[in-house]
């Protein structure tokens, strides 16, 4: 009986690798999620290839023909850079690591950037002449597309938009060694302004829940939340798409964010786009590392 082919897809986000062991038809046939909070990058690597190769034995009767690897922090061809959230990735070659284990071909692109390709190729960018995908999980980034392409930019590092800076006065700075927008608005940054505010370690889902109680939540939230509406309507003015798409963790209260970013979107922009959810929920960069392995089949 001939073997059947598969991909594996790793998606290394801020707290947590996903992986997937996924079929020519793009159907997930198992997926697996490893903690990546306080662990060492090789030990981590070592982890995931484990974890990844147990995948493979449990559906017997298969071949690997490609991996496909989303990873936070700027991309280049032999390594990583600007990854505070990976303790020593900077130093490896995760992607030839992972291609030497497996024997296959690997492809690696930043996590959001990988994410922004599933949308345009499968998901709800698919077909738009200018697109625009922010993810607001752990982190916040962004993914820009012209037609069929993700803009990479000249390093690499188009939309870094955690750099972002609230004003002229702003002192959080990226050469301060801070991610301004980030720190303020993204799930990390809101769950950690509560918790030195008002003395609670909720996350940032559980300040959402209790905003429609809490005051003090509310108050946050919406600080939060008028401040990502300011950043995406600068960016629809700069970029001018025809749909921008919400992924990641926070999407988990799109109505919020999406009510924010339309307010924002009909005040301040000439053209506003209208805006949606992603198709995969918050597994779009687990989507897109399905997308860059099969970019390595053809």
């Amino acid at each position: 009986m001939s073997q059947s082919k598969v991909i594996l897809a790793y998606d290394f986000g801020g707290t947590k690798v996903g992986i997937a062991l996924v079929d020519t038809s793009r159907t997930i046939l198992k997926r697996s999620r490893i903690q990546s909070v306080r662990v060492s990058s090789s030990d981590l690597l070592s982890q995931v290839i484990e974890e990844g190769k147990r995948l493979l034995g449990s559906v017997g009767n298969c071949e690997l023909i490609a991996v496909g690897i989303g990873i936070c922090g700027v991309v280049f061809s032999d390594h990583i850079e600007v990854v505070p959230n990976l303790s020593g990735a900077e130093d490896l070659d995760i992607r030839q690591i992972i291609a030497d284990a497996f024997h296959v071909p690997a492809v690696m692109e930043n996590d959001v950037k990988a994410a922004t390709l599933a949308e345009l190729r499968q998901g709800n960018l698919n077909g738009t002449d200018y697109g625009l995908y922010i993810n607001f999980g752990t982190g916040i980034s962004a993914g820009f597309t012209v037609g069929d392409h993700v803009m990479r930019g000249h390093n690499g590092a188009a939309g870094e938009i955690a750099y972002l800076t609230q004003n002229r006065q702003d002192p959080d700075t990226f050469k301060s060694g801070h991610a301004s927008f980030e720190e303020f608005a993204s799930g990390s940054g809101i769950s950690r302004r509560f918790l030195e505010d008002h003395g609670q370690n909720l996350t940032a889902k559980e300040i959402f829940e209790v905003s429609k109680l809490n005051p003090e939540a509310k108050d946050l939230v919406s600080e939060a939340c008028d401040e990502i509406g300011h950043q995406v309507a600068n960016l629809a003015t700069m970029w001018n798409p025809e749909r921008i798409v919400i992924g990641g963790g926070m999407s988990a209260d799109y109505d919020i964010i999406h009510d924010a970013i339309t307010a924002k979107l009909e005040e301040c922009v000439a053209y506003p786009p209208t805006v949606v959810r992603s198709h995969y929920l918050q597994d779009a960069s687990l989507y897109g590392a399905i997308e860059l392995a099969f970019s390595a089949c053809t």
